[in-house]
């Protein structure tokens, strides 16, 4: 018999053998969020006869002060796709939090298709490209001191002003650490942050949060701890420090009239 409700503790085990199962995760970041994310609550599951066959983490986030939620590690054993219990799961986490919207990261061009079929629409973010040589023109080196990762938080607020995913201080400082597992280079100021990947010849920044004032003394930094000579940079529609064009990113389905027109999506756990 087909069950849709919240996890338990007891399901642990479970919910990381099908994490496992569907993700090509480390075994480091998944102990990451099971010990720094997870909360019973926080997860949504189907079951059927006694075993987990769907699930879904739905993060707790909000967009402009109404309630909202991001939609992580949505996975189904291959055997039970194509039934509709991803779509039914993701109804059940909306309507029992209560959000008024929910935004996830398709991790294929096929998923996009999918998540447009049960309600989702396309949310874009400003993607820029630079040479290393434009940046070192737009750098202005600058002497400053360490902060902790609580004054992130603020320091996002202030910069993405409306219109994005709000991520708590733990939230954020879990990003860090979930991101440098993979290899990326996080880099912290008083005045904003990047998290940066660098393979080869190429530093792809996933997140830039820093005011256009003060984008001097954060890519000042970036050029410092990287040697790439080609950057592409994941922006919100308010960074102007470079010239940026939306791409298509992420996706968001709505439940109420509340519905804001770009929604910046970044720091999502991809």
């Amino acid at each position: 018999m087909i069950e849709l409700r919240i996890s338990r503790e007891s399901d642990v085990n479970s919910l990381k053998e099908l994490y496992k199962a569907c993700f090509d995760e480390s075994d480091e970041a998944l102990e990451l969020f099971f010990k720094r994310i997870y909360k019973p609550e926080i997860c949504y599951v189907v079951e059927d006869g006694g075993q987990i066959v769907s699930m879904l983490y739905f993060l707790d986030t909000t967009v402009n002060g109404r309630k909202a939620g991001y939609v992580y590690a949505a996975a189904t054993r291959e055997e039970f796709r194509g039934t509709g219990l991803m779509n039914g799961l993701i109804n059940f986490a909306m309507a029992t939090v209560g959000a008024e919207l929910c935004v996830t990261l398709p991790a294929s061009d096929s998923l996009y298709d999918y998540y447009r079929r049960i309600g989702f629409h396309e949310l874009s973010v400003n993607f820029a490209k630079a040479g290393r040589t434009e940046l070192e023109a737009l750098a202005k080196p600058c002497e400053t001191e360490d902060v902790f990762v609580n004054g992130y938080c603020g320091i996002r607020n202030r910069v993405l002003k409306d219109n994005f995913l709000f991520w708590n201080n733990n939230h954020i400082n879990f990003a860090f650490d979930y991101n440098a597992l993979y290899g990326a280079t996080i880099i912290r100021s008083n005045y904003g942050y990047a998290i940066a990947y660098e393979q080869e010849d190429v530093c792809e920044v996933s997140e830039f949060i820093c005011d256009d004032a003060n984008a001097g003394y954060l890519l000042s930094d970036l050029l410092a701890e990287t040697k790439a000579q080609s950057f592409v940079f994941r922006l919100s529609p308010n960074q102007h420090f470079i010239h940026s064009e939306p791409r298509r990113f992420a996706m968001v389905k709505y439940k109420t009239d509340f519905r804001p027109e770009n929604i910046y999506s970044g720091l999502t756990l991809d």
